[in-house]
């Protein structure tokens, strides 16, 4: 039964996928986590992935930022390693309250970004700012600890975003480059599963439920593109995934204390 409540939230991660172009695994990381297991569960969520990510750059491969990709991918890639290892060492709690860490702190970034800015405060972030080396550094180090957390948990997309918002300001090309991105890396992290043993029955089972769950969701988010307020739904979303990683972060430490 946890598998076909599992399976079925894939619709609304994945309706999130196809209609903000991101989500999908940061939204699910606390079910899929609490269902299989650190492992076996990020192993599920970077294979569940893969279909829809190969079908668009396949698609797409003709509008995509190859000179960034090959710069997100150099430096992100130590840090997958990194990450990969860190999997296999840290304790079920312990890389509980990291997920859960993670996604608080994401949540917690994009509703500042989102809601507290424009909303509270009442300005909008400057595009058009000057760039300065302390912003540069920043982002460098976004794009290197996003490779060890996607490494980790395949969730590291927000902190490698941070990077790629600056370095590729076509919207569509920006797309179609982190769908580039997500497919090495989360290749990568696959062959690494499949080789520490995370590939267990319990993950296929939950996967062949989920797939075509997910591909439901993400047709129906594209499909819903158009008639949805972006923004609006995006708080939204932020604030349940607060909740989520919060309730997480919150359940795992009472854990571990």
């Amino acid at each position: 039964m946890d598998y076909v409540f599992l399976g079925l939230y894939q619709i609304f991660a994945f309706f999130i996928q196809g209609v903000t172009g991101f989500g999908s695994t940061v939204l699910s990381a606390p079910f899929h986590t609490t269902v299989l297991g650190p492992t076996a569960g990020t192993a599920f969520a970077t294979l569940l992935c893969q279909p829809t990510l190969i079908y668009l750059g396949i698609k797409e491969i003709k509008n995509v930022a190859w000179k960034d990709f090959g710069k997100i991918v150099a430096l992100c890639a130590p840090g997958v390693i990194i990450g990969n290892i860190l999997l296999k060492q840290v304790d079920a709690n312990y890389a509980k309250v990291a997920i859960g860490g993670i996604v608080t702190f994401i949540a917690i970034m994009n509703i500042y970004r989102t809601i507290i800015v424009p909303l509270v405060l009442k300005r909008e972030f400057n595009e058009n700012a000057p760039d300065t080396p302390l912003k540069k550094a920043m982002r460098y180090i976004a794009l290197v600890v996003g490779g060890i957390v996607h490494g980790a948990f395949t969730i590291g997309g927000p902190l490698i975003t941070v990077y790629t918002l600056e370095a590729v300001k076509d919207k569509e090309k920006f797309r179609n480059t982190m769908t580039w991105v997500w497919i090495v890396l989360n290749l990568y992290n696959s062959f690494s599963h499949y080789r520490s043993g995370y590939f267990s029955n319990e993950m296929w089972s939950a996967f062949i439920i989920g797939a075509p769950l997910a591909i439901l969701g993400l047709l129906l988010g594209m499909k819903c593109l158009s008639k949805i307020n972006k923004i609006t739904f995006l708080r939204i979303v932020y604030v349940v995934l607060l909740f989520v990683g919060g309730n997480m972060l919150y359940g795992s430490l009472m854990a571990i204390l």
